[in-house]
């Protein structure tokens, strides 16, 4: 049993190693990859029940952990992220339409715009937007979408 454990562990920091391994400027993924295949691995060893199968669910769990942080880690920093969501609170609210809504960050930045106010059953009132963030390496990441206020003031995604 011992020996099994001694394995988990290994093959959770080897996997953890191998994923964080994402090349220079990225340290975000390379954290997020560190802390999701720690995490996955934990909970994958706590119900993955006796033996090889532990083993097994140990590294599943930290397989997952690792991709879903990367993902999450190569995103946004936290700042970034909460300056990005208050533009687009902003510009969803009170925003005229077409105008680009800007928000900076120390190494992010990005705009929103949005387009015309329509109604939709269930809702107050809803608009669809587009969001660019312009990352440090030079890459600039385009999302479309569509949000509506509900009753209670919150702005939700639709569709």
């Amino acid at each position: 049993m011992r020996r099994t454990k001694l394995a988990a562990v290994a093959a959770v920091c080897g996997l953890a190693a191998s994923l964080a391994a994402c090349g220079p400027g990225r340290e975000g993924e390379g954290f997020g990859t560190v802390a999701g295949a720690v995490g996955g691995g934990l909970i994958g060893n706590a119900v993955g029940g006796h033996g090889g199968s532990r083993v097994a669910a140990t590294v599943i769990g930290a397989g997952v952990g690792g991709l879903l942080g990367n993902r999450i880690g190569a995103a946004m920093d936290d700042d970034a992220r909460l300056r990005a969501e208050e533009a687009e609170y902003d510009a969803l609210e009170r925003g005229d339409e077409g105008r680009p809504y800007e928000w900076r960050s120390r190494e992010y930045r990005g705009t929103v715009v949005v387009g015309p106010t329509y109604v939709r059953r269930d809702y107050e009132r809803c608009r669809t937007f587009e969001r660019r963030i312009f990352r440090p390496n030079g890459q600039v990441v385009v999302e479309r979408g569509r949000s509506c206020r509900g009753p209670r003031g919150r702005w939700v995604p639709i569709d």
